[in-house]
């Protein structure tokens, strides 16, 4: 960090048995369907691949990395919506610069991030480029110095900064640490939109916001490269490379395969999609059928009896994911890593990968890991 840079992001008797008895097939077809409860008020758009996706995996980045980019862009549109154009190779620019994504480092699936990442004391010595002082401001909570500033984290935020605006809780822990991927993350985000109507697709504004963060030319241009070889990465294609290998890697590609399939409530089996598509616990039937010939229960609820329960911060790629969004743990998808999911969400949409980030983390999840 230079003395140039800015502060940094951060439901009769003879009726009555017949009723009885369609009471009955009701409740079979409901058990049947397995993805009726998926959620109506699902927010558009809110992490289908599009904007802020990316790919599965990203040479030269820590997978939690990936993960708090990608979240990050999907989650600072509710925080700025007079922001467009954010997107994970923008945050993932700032993070190459900053610490090379916090190479060297112990990334915990929380974000944690060990050895803490401090910047040169801003004493206005020199060291580092620095020529201007920056007293203490947080009573070295976050830098260990009393005396005067570092900068900290993986994108390297002045603890002046950290304390305003910026400072963001990117996992949703209670806690706003500068030290932690997905809060660092969400920060320089939120600080590159800045609170003014911007769009960061449009190169002379994008510009704008990367010197605000440095006001240096040189550093604007080197993110500028970094961010245009990440936009030239795709996300996962249908049929192509996840970047999983083996028995995990053969159920997500069985599932991704399938994206663009409509929804069909009760839809898919362990042959493919039935009435012409899936439900969300039908299409994992598919996948594990087709992928390691695994045969699953058949609804989301009785999917959560399969395999091994892991934590939230544990999830992997190929991990169920059942969803408790209904009151009734009515939805299920399928991690593939890069905090995102392949899913069949709901009538009038299609199989497709959303981000967990956003609508569908706020909900209780039951993890089960089968392979």
């Amino acid at each position: 960090m230079t003395g140039g840079k800015k502060a940094a992001i951060a439901s009769g008797i003879v009726l009555a048995p017949l009723s009885f008895v369609l009471g009955l097939v009701v409740l079979f077809v409901a058990a049947v369907a397995g993805g009726a409860a998926e959620h109506e008020q699902e927010l558009e758009g809110n992490g289908a691949i599009g904007q802020g996706a990316a790919p599965s995996q990203v040479a030269g980045v820590h997978a939690v990395m990936l993960a708090a980019y990608t979240r990050a862009a999907q989650s600072v549109t509710s925080l700025r919506p007079k922001c467009t154009g954010m997107r994970w190779s923008v945050i993932a620019g700032i993070g190459a610069v900053e610490s090379n994504h916090a190479a060297g480092r112990t990334i915990a699936p929380d974000g944690t991030i060990t050895p803490r990442i401090i910047g040169a004391r801003l004493d206005g010595s020199g060291a580092g480029g620095n020529t201007t002082a920056f007293p203490d401001t947080d009573g070295g909570r976050w830098d260990g110095d009393t005396a005067c500033d570092r900068a900290v984290g993986p994108t390297q935020f002045l603890p002046s900064t950290w304390k305003g605006p910026s400072g963001s809780d990117g996992n949703n822990d209670g806690v706003k640490d500068p030290h932690n991927a997905y809060d660092a993350a969400l920060g320089t985000a939120v600080y590159l939109c800045g609170t003014g109507t911007s769009d960061l697709r449009n190169p002379a504004q994008l510009r704008k916001a990367l010197l605000r963060y440095n006001n240096a030319g040189w550093y604007a241009d080197k993110v500028t490269a970094h961010i245009r070889r990440y936009d030239q990465l795709t996300p996962t294609a249908p049929g192509g490379t996840t970047g999983v290998a083996g028995r995990v890697g053969a159920v997500v590609q069985k599932a991704l395969a399938q994206r663009g399939v409509p929804y069909v409530w009760g839809g898919g089996d362990t042959t493919g999609p039935t009435n012409g598509g899936f439900d969300c616990s039908g299409l994992m039937v598919y996948a594990f059928y087709q992928g390691v010939g695994i045969t699953l229960p058949r609804t989301s609820q009785t999917q959560r009896s399969v395999g091994t329960k892991v934590s939230r911060s544990d999830l992997q790629p190929g991990d169920l994911i059942v969803i408790n969004n209904d009151g009734n743990w009515g939805h299920v998808g399928l991690a593939v890593g890069a905090g995102q999911m392949v899913h069949a969400p709901r009538p009038g949409k299609s199989v497709e990968i959303t981000a967990l980030a956003g609508y569908w983390e706020k909900y209780d999840w039951d993890i089960r890991r089968i392979t």
